[in-house]
């Protein structure tokens, strides 16, 4: 069976993403696709050389995203560190969606898959959003072994991929997050909400190829619930059919 090479951006210059890249790295492997690093410092001018090469693209947590790429006045508590790191980002999801690249996003990436949908972001949770309760957790929190009152219920819709994702379980999910998607943009519809209405996955609707981003950290329980590996299942899936529609020859050949 073909190794479809899957992309995963992060920023290597952070401490927390270093700790938990395996985390983010072995469920592809472990899918049967072929993953590769994509530094936040690649520039923006390689982004159509990558999209070239790449089957599938996977975004990981980090630092809020520069509400300049969505056309807003920075609000006082968003903390940005690299715009050009953002700039990459946005650049790669807007290419991957326009080729029909498979994209999955996790926090982070599912707000940079908004934003290069042509969608907006809540750049505050606790202060922006009307009635919210609590999205950001201590970090260690979330990974440990049982959910507890980190985790929140949520509500999926019918027919959705989330709702396969969750099938035979409870629909509980954990929170690190303070800012979030308020608008996903025109060709994404949100599939999971919190209880407080605050959007907590997207999937593309136009049927132009799979994307799909998730506010919560499935990387930290994959290893534990096989229901958090739904989504990888879905990117390396996707990502093997687009190398097959790339690749015609080769898929015969299998």
């Amino acid at each position: 069976m073909r190794r479809p090479l899957i992309g995963y951006t992060i920023e290597l210059e952070d401490p927390l993403l270093r700790r938990v890249e395996p985390a983010l790295r072995e469920p592809l492997q472990r899918l049967g696709a072929v993953a590769v690093v994509l530094p936040r410092s690649t520039p923006v001018d390689a982004v159509g050389q990558l999209l070239d090469t790449l089957d599938g693209v996977q975004l990981c947590g980090g630092a809020d995203v520069d509400p300049a790429h969505y056309g807003h006045e920075r609000h006082p508590l968003t903390r940005t560190h690299h715009p050009d790191q953002d700039a990459f980002e946005v650049a790669l999801v807007r290419g991957a969606l326009e080729r029909g690249v498979p994209v999955f996003g996790i926090c982070r990436g599912i707000q940079v898959l908004a934003v290069a949908a042509g969608g907006h972001l809540t750049q505050d949770v606790e202060t922006l959003h009307d009635g919210a309760h609590r999205h950001r957790y201590p970090w260690q929190e979330l990974a440990e072994q049982e959910p507890g009152d980190h985790w929140h219920d949520v509500e999926i819709a019918a027919g959705s991929a989330a709702e396969r994702w969750f099938a035979g379980g409870p629909t509980r999910v954990n929170s690190f997050h303070h800012q979030c998607v308020a608008e996903p943009g025109p060709l994404l519809a949100a599939t999971v909400r919190a209880r407080d209405g605050v959007i907590e996955a997207v999937e593309r609707a136009d049927g132009r190829g799979f994307a799909a981003g998730v506010q919560w950290h499935n990387e930290l329980q994959w290893a534990r619930d096989e229901r958090f590996l739904g989504p990888f299942r879905d990117l390396v899936d996707a990502a093997r059919a687009y190398a097959d529609r790339r690749n015609p020859r080769a898929a015969a050949a299998r």
